[in-house]
């Protein structure tokens, strides 16, 4: 199959509509180897209450070679709500002697500068007009202090918002703001700011994808003002946990005249204005970043700020970072490149924290376009792939083997789907039999199939050649490598027949219905293999509307088994997602929020900064 051309300036604009939709829940493109009513008297709620696990296993809804990855939990152990760090590690001098013993607790320090790779650089830092992937939000997350985010549990909690409060069940929230709270440029925050981000969001073709599908189609009384520092939304689903969509890019406020005047001067993106303990001092795309302490945080009085500086570096070639960090000119990185984490595990004074929990790495197939509109020909591509020597060449030991989209730590995991790869024996009778019905798509008693990916990159031809070789005896595959943008853009518009892929992994699996549902689908689908299941979506708005942990777990349970079913998804490992820094570099985790909270640490490689100090 040969892709339909797209027109190229078409093309090229949907290049940038899409690359939002990619990294909008930090999924992101391939597997980046190389290279998210009427007010009523309701109780107030700031958190969710505390989810344990089920007491016994949820059945299935009946109704309408090298280094061993971090161990998943032995079965004794209590099953995980949230995709929490996997392991610390913390390499010692390799002198002969043992390392010495540090202080019982170290006296947090003040002052000074943290040097941060990121491996690629972002279009711009504006949360409502630009696409924010991993290396975004480490410049933009001490920028702007956004309304909610996560526990150490997984559970959303109030950041910049004080309260959360739902209506009607769910069927609304109102959200109340923090009462003096100034941005940068000293204008007080207020209900205007968060309208007027809103309205920025829904008015940009790239991040209203990611904001569109949770309203009503008339979008005007979404976002209602209800005094100077309450807001009330109202999405088209009933929510019963609605804050944790607004813990990511859509959750960071921007003042309300910034807003205007970025609008009319795209430059003013690079150069966005928060509330966050951190300012921009400067911005040199591809070059440089530099963050200031804020000397008027308005958290000062309750949030202890150390550093004085962040300067982050785009560093494309993440094992040349990584040999950065070992040598002490670089402090601290983040990366899911194989190489990479294997260079930090092995150097010297440098510590690791590593989630092999928190996003998928995969092939789909498009099931609107032959041959995989056809089950059998999705079967033998997953029969005839060899996930085994994909995780022991390409992950080099790191990542461990999926069957699913949750880790099996995680209490969401059903352990009785077993995906079906490495059966290359199933794969040659359902070969003959669509080659029988479709001989137009077969050659030589094989289905003709197209292999697309990005690059270029060595890393995605390697991935390339591994598929191919265990693909050979049952398909006759042609490649094709597209520039990232384009690739995006193709997927997208469903001109493809399998590509390989990253996604998934959100903090809580609600955030992931994006990628699933039916109304994903159309000219433009975010549901990449454009597979619509009425009887899924209606469970999914089920365990949205809903707080009952074993109800979710249930229902979440059954769509693992469904999507296993489709055979949309061949499924390779579960990514690594490793945060590598100096041991020098202190409280990556352990931060917290303005209340106290300690907050999660390692999000599919998303980190916070703003209590970071240096020893």
């Amino acid at each position: 199959m040969t892709a339909r051309p797209v027109h190229k300036r078409c093309a090229s604009w949907l290049a940038v509509l899409l690359a939002f939709a990619v990294v909008a829940a930090a999924c992101g493109g391939d597997d980046g180897d190389g290279g998210e009513a009427q007010p009523t008297q309701a109780v107030e709620t700031t958190e969710t209450a505390a989810p344990t696990a089920p007491d016994e296993p949820a059945e299935a809804p009946v109704d309408d070679d090298g280094e061993e990855a971090p161990a998943p939990a032995e079965p004794d152990d209590e099953p995980l709500v949230a995709p929490v760090d996997t392991t610390t590690t913390t390499t010692p001098p390799d002198d002969g002697e043992a390392a010495p013993e540090a202080p019982a607790e170290l006296e947090p320090q003040f002052g000074g500068t943290l040097k941060v790779a990121v491996e690629a650089e972002s279009d711009g830092l504006n949360p409502a007009a630009n696409n924010f992937a991993v290396s975004a939000y480490v410049m933009t997350y001490p920028v702007f202090d956004p309304v909610a985010y996560w526990n150490t549990q997984g559970q959303w909690i109030p950041y910049l918002a004080e309260s959360f409060t739902p209506i009607n069940d769910g069927q609304s929230w109102q959200m109340k703001l923090r009462e003096g709270v100034r941005f940068h440029d000293g204008t007080p925050l207020d209900a205007d700011d968060v309208i007027a981000t809103f309205n920025a969001q829904l008015a940009d073709p790239i991040v209203s994808l990611a904001v569109r599908p949770y309203y009503p189609e008339d979008i005007s009384e979404a976002l209602v003002r209800i005094d100077d520092l309450t807001v009330q939304f109202n999405p088209l689903d009933k929510f019963g946990f609605f804050p944790q969509f607004i813990t990511s890019q859509l959750g960071m406020i921007a003042p309300a005249e910034w807003l205007a005047a970025a609008a009319d001067d795209p430059n003013l993106n690079q150069y966005p204005i928060g509330t966050g303990p951190f300012m921009i001092e400067s911005r040199t795309q591809d070059e440089v970043t530099v963050l200031v302490r804020n000397p008027d945080y308005w958290a000062a009085d309750i949030t202890d700020i150390y550093l004085d500086r962040i300067e982050v570096y785009p560093i494309t070639d993440t094992v040349i970072a990584a040999e950065r960090v070992a040598a002490g000119d670089i402090d601290l990185m983040v990366t899911s490149n194989s190489d990479a984490i294997l260079t930090l595990r092995d150097s010297e004074g440098v510590q690791s924290i590593e989630n092999v929990r928190s996003s998928e790495d995969f092939a789909m197939m498009n099931i609107e376009m032959p041959p995989f509109d056809d089950i059998r020909a999705r079967k033998a591509l997953t029969h005839a792939t060899d996930r085994d020597a994909y995780v022991a060449l390409i992950r080099q030991g790191v990542s461990p083997p999926a069957d699913t989209m949750f880790h099996p730590d995680l209490i969401w995991h059903n352990p009785d789907v077993k995906q079906e790869s490495n059966m290359p024996e199933l794969a040659g009778p359902l070969v003959d039999a669509y080659c029988a019905d479709f001989p137009d798509n077969c050659s030589g008693g094989k289905i003709n199939i197209e292999l697309q990916y990005s690059g270029p990159s060595v890393a995605q031809t390697r991935i390339a050649e591994l598929l191919i070789d265990s693909w050979d005896p049952f398909f006759n595959v042609t490649e094709q490598e597209l520039l990232q943008d384009d690739h995006i853009t193709e997927v997208a518009l469903g001109f493809y027949n399998v590509v390989t892929w990253r996604q998934f992994g959100a903090v809580d699996p609600d955030n992931d219905v994006l990628w699933i549902e039916c109304r994903s689908i159309s000219f433009i689908s975010l549901n990449w293999p454009r597979d619509c299941s009425p009887e899924r979506d209606a469970l999914m708005y089920e365990q949205r509307a809903t707080n009952d942990l074993d109800r979710r777990v249930e229902i979440w349970h059954w769509i693992q088994q469904d999507l296993k079913d489709s055979y949309t998804y061949i499924f390779f490992n579960h990514a690594n997602w490793t945060i590598g820094a100096g041991d020098h570099v202190q409280n990556i985790c352990g931060q917290t929020s303005p209340d106290g909270v300690e907050l999660f640490c390692n999000n599919q490689g998303r980190v916070q900064l703003h209590q970071v100090w240096l020893s």
